[in-house]
């Protein structure tokens, strides 16, 4: 069997420039005639369909030059050295789709609760503050912390931290932060991050109410909408005999669509009577 490279081309669903390409980089030598005309034969064509399976396993072309016309051995070396790059990938996209699901989740919420609250227990939490709404922290370690939690961390949550004291305020400090669950530390594999860091704090498990903050894009849409939600806020505790037991934490759930959208996770107890 011979083809010319415009057949071999149409057999396998690509350009003669593809095929062209592959000859370039010295994974097929096909027959040339008197005229100079490419002809192909069947081990041509079987290179070319293993090489195309093999450029879909994410083979670079630098990793398949340097296994053509290899022993069988550095074959082996480099389709491992592949597959271990592949495992690390599965883990890594494993994690992101758990992120991902639980921001489905969370999304979820703004219609669920609309303008009502819900009562559970906040999961422990590290975090990293990066700045407030005013100014970024520039520490050196502490930058390079905020980029362990942004390429390390598959899992993190971006939130802003209000300060139990300025709950009440109409412009309370926002804490700009990232956060991950405390329990992914061991899942994740995370103890090098969080190993004698002091720029990563620990937010205890507490008991919470939760409610939805949606507002616009400007910064005065914020200020109203969360003024209005601890207006309501206060309404519920009343109602429920609770009060402030901590540190309020905001955890951004959209900010890309037409308006902004935020769970704000408030710790509280009983009232003393």
């Amino acid at each position: 069997m011979k083809l010319k490279i415009n057949e071999l081309a149409k057999l396998l669903g690509v350009t003669t420039m593809t095929i062209r390409r592959y000859e370039d980089h010295g994974y097929i030598n096909p027959e040339r005639d008197s005229s100079d005309y490419r002809w192909y034969s069947e081990k041509d064509i079987t290179k070319m369909v293993q090489l195309r399976l093999m450029r879909k396993c994410g083979f670079s072309h630098p990793a398949l030059e340097s296994i053509t016309g290899s022993p069988v051995d550095k074959i082996l070396e480099v389709s491992q050295q592949r597959l271990d790059e592949i495992d690390e990938e599965m883990r890594r996209l494993k994690y992101l789709r758990h992120w991902l699901k639980d921001n489905i989740l969370m999304t979820n919420r703004i219609s669920e609760l609309g303008s009502g609250f819900m009562r559970r227990e906040c999961p422990p939490l590290r975090y990293v503050i990066y700045g407030t709404n005013e100014e970024i922290f520039n520490e050196k370690e502490r930058l390079k912390t905020v980029n362990d939690f942004l390429y390390k961390v598959e899992e993190v949550q971006p939130i802003y931290l209000i300060k139990q004291n300025e709950l009440s305020q109409p412009e309370p400090t926002l804490y700009c932060g990232l956060a991950f669950k405390e329990q992914d530390i061991e899942r994740l594999g995370l103890d090098d991050i969080v190993k004698n860091d002091k720029y990563i704090e620990k937010y205890p498990m507490l008991d919470c109410v939760y409610s939805i903050i949606s507002c616009g894009k400007t910064k005065k849409d914020l200020a109203d909408a969360r003024k209005d939600a601890y207006k309501r806020f206060k309404a519920y505790l009343k109602e429920n005999s609770l009060e402030p037991a901590g540190d309020a934490v905001c955890y951004i759930i959209a900010m890309l669509g037409d308006r902004e959208h935020y769970m704000l996770s408030i710790p509280v107890k009983e009232k003393k009577k």
